[in-house]
């Protein structure tokens, strides 16, 4: 009996065991992608993303003080909108960004595919500002006929995986 309870016992730390073994493996995987971090850069709070190489990329910098009032200073949004982008990475959803309107406000969010609406939110706008333009000029992007700033219909789509590697070749001073 106790010989078939030892037997037991050890089955199950054995399955407990490659259990975990399984989820680090996983873990440390999921690593090695990137990292979307908020870090203070040049003095301003900054939506960081940390690629595989260890570069820190910077893609949004955070310096409006409209929605201070409303208890979401720069740092506030930077910690949550770094937390939002992380989310949609790691569920694979962060290939696209774009612009919409959720609850009648302006909003940058995320797609999976050009032409696509707005699958996620990762940040609300000022009223009153065109979308369009507030995406390209927050995301500082580098206009080339190869970039990775696509229009359809009236909607920016900046493909987010080409344009982290157009921003390691070509860092923002």
């Amino acid at each position: 009996m106790r010989l078939n309870l030892l037997a037991t016992v050890v089955t199950v730390g054995a399955t407990m065991g490659m259990s975990s073994f399984g989820l680090n493996s996983s873990m440390q995987a999921k690593s090695v992608g990137t990292n979307f971090l908020c870090q203070n850069w040049q003095g301003v709070p900054t939506t960081l993303a940390k690629t595989p190489e260890q570069e820190s990329v910077p893609v949004l910098v955070w310096q409006s003080e409209y929605f201070n009032d409303s208890g979401y200073d720069a740092s506030t949004r930077c910690q949550l909108v770094s937390g939002r982008f992380q989310y949609f990475y790691n569920n694979g959803q962060l290939k696209y960004l774009t612009t919409g309107r959720m609850n009648r406000m302006p909003v940058v969010c995320v797609t999976q595919r050009q032409g696509g609406g707005c699958e996620g939110l990762l940040f609300t706008l000022k009223p009153g500002t065109d979308p369009t333009q507030t995406l390209k000029q927050l995301m500082a992007v580098r206009f080339r006929s190869s970039g990775p700033l696509n229009e359809t219909s009236g909607r920016v789509y900046i493909n987010f995986e080409d344009y982290l590697s157009q921003a390691k070749q070509n860092p923002t001073k």
